[in-house]
């Protein structure tokens, strides 16, 4: 029996609930945001934490899936990079590095939810521009990282393939995750590129990965209020024959 495209759209109720379980998170990304701009050091590093749990209590209020494996993998991505964001990355290589890995593991997290979870599509064509990024990437900062270039390289090895399987899935899954690759890109070059001075590094940073968090997040909420059946996404209960089949690759 054919899908019919209405077949596999969220209701308008589920978005709307949706919505609102994600306005807390907007309201302190805006705030936090603010604080960059005005430079209020003390009010972003205490609205820094608030971001990722916000975040996560989205999640978990619009989700129509909690036990399912999507939101645990979301759920474990948001929850390191919380981890993350709390480390100070700038206070020792030994920090950063730490900080480093807990965003790396997120990266895991997102990847096995984009490779095992959203295989209704192969990767777009436009991922095999993340490859080339990459080695832009390590040609640019490898003179500069000394021994952090086996490390970096690697962690950019997964953002990398993370923003490639994003193409998979909808597109603000496919946005959320090329933003992230751009904020951390920036990171990496504030940190080690010498003569890098970007207006309000900082900001553009942070807005590029709230962003691209946001997304991500919503973007799965988005196919799990759709009825997706992928394996970490809802398996539609009590339906007949006429429940949505799958979508082909």
């Amino acid at each position: 029996m054919s899908t019919s495209n209405s077949a596999l759209e969220p209701t308008a109720t589920g978005l709307l609930g949706a919505r609102r379980s994600f306005a807390p998170f907007v309201v302190v990304s805006v705030l936090h945001l603010l604080f960059q701009i005005a430079e209020l050091q003390t009010l972003a590093n205490v609205s820094k934490w608030l971001l990722m749990p916000a975040l996560a209590l989205a999640v978990i209020a619009s989700t129509p899936a909690r036990r399912s494996a999507a939101t645990a993998l979301l759920l474990a991505a948001i929850t390191l990079s919380w981890l993350g964001d709390i480390t100070p990355l700038y206070a020792s290589d030994w920090f950063f590095v730490l900080g480093l890995s807990f965003f790396l593991l997120a990266h895991i997290a997102y990847l096995v939810l984009f490779v095992r979870g959203l295989g209704y599509r192969r990767p777009r064509p436009i991922a095999f521009v993340y490859l080339l990024w990459w080695l832009a990437f390590v040609a640019l900062l490898g003179p500069w990282l000394d021994a952090l270039l086996i490390p970096v390289a690697a962690y950019g090895a997964v953002l990398g393939a993370m923003a490639a399987f994003a193409t998979r899935g909808s597109l603000p899954i496919a946005i959320g995750g090329a933003l992230f690759l751009v904020s951390d890109t920036l990171l990496g070059s504030d940190r080690f590129l010498p003569g890098f001075d970007l207006w309000q590094s900082g900001f553009l940073i942070m807005v590029t990965y709230l962003a691209g968090q946001g997304l991500i997040a919503w973007g799965v909420i988005a196919l799990q209020l759709a009825g997706h059946r992928g394996l970490a996404l809802p398996e539609p209960q009590g339906r007949g024959s006429d429940a949505p089949a799958p979508a082909s690759r």
